[in-house]
């Protein structure tokens, strides 16, 4: 039975969301394990028609493949993976957005999402809008159309001798917002402060900003994860970039924790979107992206936008 079939507890699970030719998925986080940007594919037909390549992750080539909703070609660049593992065996999924974390009650089977006869799953959001669910079995369970599989599990069985260097694990400020969980580079973070007070801005085309706050005498501006809900919001964590002060509304500071996911050689620079600490997956805030979304015409110290 596959992932998405075998649940039927009632609780929350959670979900990563994504979009893929406009359209938007789910995936259950448990099969996920990091996301990264797609650096170096190689473009190889295969048998299987969401076999897009093979992607070379920290000098490992993994198989890539694309959700497709129909028989076209994806019209939308997919610079995302999502990378897929059961066992030892990796899968890359190429996406167009990460849309972030989410909790959902388990998947229920829907008809008529795809033109499939593959069995099809759906989540409902908070607005009762369908979410296709993805269950990455089909790829799994594909090895005749992925031969990379049956390849990654035949090096599992080879001893590893030579010595890994590591990165040092980094550490995120942990925290909450309507139940979702996030995490801001903790070396980013200057303190985090409650109890003040907001002072709302006059709405401006094109720019999200809402508030500010004042600290020790400087008016900072608030940056938000969510829309609405803004009331439960009463901490603010005070974040350093570029020489330029902005607070994060929050509900919770969880404290500071370090990423356990498995980790690269040390000249793997690449960023991770999630996190993992005591079971838990927390969503990584892009800054860079949040203010630039929330200020577009923000420009840096080092001249950038």
């Amino acid at each position: 039975m596959s992932a998405v079939g075998s649940i039927y507890e009632t609780q929350k699970i959670p979900v990563l969301l994504f979009q893929s030719d406009d359209r938007r998925y789910g995936v259950m986080l448990s099969s996920v394990r990091e996301v990264v940007e797609i650096e170096d594919m190689e473009p190889i037909e295969g048998e299987d028609a969401e076999y897009i390549g093979v992607m070379v992750l920290r000098k490992e080539p993994i198989p890539l493949v694309v959700v497709r909703a129909g028989a076209h070609e994806p019209e939308t660049d997919l610079p995302m993976c999502i990378v897929l593992q059961r066992g030892h065996a990796v899968i890359g999924l190429a996406v167009q957005k990460i849309i972030g974390i989410r909790n959902f009650d388990p998947a229920h089977p829907t008809k008529g999402l795809t033109a499939s006869e593959q069995p099809q799953h759906a989540y409902l959001d908070e607005q009762g809008k369908i979410v296709q669910a993805v269950d990455p079995d089909r790829w799994f369970n594909a090895q005749n159309m992925l031969p990379l599989l049956a390849d990654q599990r035949a090096l599992r069985l080879v001893p590893d001798t030579a010595e890994k260097v590591e990165k040092a694990r980094k550490t995120y400020m942990a925290l909450t917002v309507k139940n979702h969980l996030y995490a801001v580079d903790s070396s980013l973070v200057e303190r985090a402060v409650d109890d003040v007070g907001t002072t709302p801005l006059p709405k401006r085309p094109g720019v999200r900003l809402d508030s500010v706050i004042e600290v020790s005498g400087s008016v900072l501006p608030v940056l938000r994860l969510t829309e609405g809900g803004f009331e439960s919001q009463t901490i603010h964590i005070i974040v350093n970039y570029f020489d330029q002060k902005w607070a994060i509304a929050t509900e919770q500071v969880l404290g500071i924790v370090s990423d356990e996911s498995p980790t690269g050689p040390a000249t793997d620079e690449s960023q991770a979107r999630v996190i993992s600490h005591k079971g838990a997956f927390h969503e990584v805030i892009d800054l860079a992206a949040l203010i630039a979304q929330s200020v577009p015409d923000f420009v840096r110290s080092d001249g950038r936008g």
